[in-house]
């Protein structure tokens, strides 16, 4: 079993939530067409995703707040010898800005906590080069952002679809970005820095 099959394997094992196989792809062609080399992720629970785009040859920022996440990911960017391509910050993604604040990025990618999408967006998109790319994953979190009846989920759940449909709308309506929807994986964005 290759390192990233065993990665995919703990995720399943340990319910980490990874991005899904489409998405995958879909952010790989992203990084390619828009000649991304430089990247910093929001959210990056055991590094698979940070490995995946690594290995395109970008540079990876990254972002984790778990300790436990943190480590792994740590553990499993070793094991792949890409502690040159892949930097991993311990920190919560809403306190990190100082840290990355120098830098200026050709993607910015959000994974993380669904209900901060709108506060990670609007922290994290200074440091997006013009003619950058923001890409969200999970908008349409398993089909609710767009089941008009949220009446059998718990109340948590419900303001967690309402945050997510109005960082859609925020994204549709924002000017300075030009932003397309995908229905690729859990539901993916892709926003243009104008």
């Amino acid at each position: 079993m290759s390192n990233i099959e065993s990665i995919k394997a703990y995720a399943l094992e340990n319910q980490v939530p990874i991005i899904k196989d489409a998405g995958l792809a879909f952010l790989l062609e992203q990084i390619k067409q828009f000649n991304v080399s430089s990247i910093l992720e929001i959210g990056t629970a055991i590094g698979y995703s940070a490995i995946m785009m690594a290995q395109t040859g970008s540079n990876v920022v990254t972002i984790e707040r778990d300790p436990k996440m943190y480590e792994e990911a740590q553990k499993n960017i070793n094991s792949l010898n890409l502690t040159d391509k892949i930097k991993v910050i311990h920190a919560d993604a809403l306190m990190a800005f100082d840290q990355v604040k120098d830098n200026q990025f050709d993607l910015l990618f959000i994974d993380a906590a669904k209900a901060q999408y709108q506060k990670f967006f609007d922290i994290y998109t200074p440091l997006v080069k013009k003619g950058g790319i923001v890409v969200c994953d999970n908008l349409e979190f398993h089909g609710l952002v767009a089941n008009p009846d949220l009446s059998n989920c718990s109340r948590s759940l419900r303001a967690l679809v309402r945050k997510l449909r109005n960082f859609r709308e925020s994204l549709a309506n924002n000017g300075a970005f030009q932003t397309k929807f995908y229905s690729i994986g859990d539901g993916m964005s892709v926003s243009i820095k104008n």
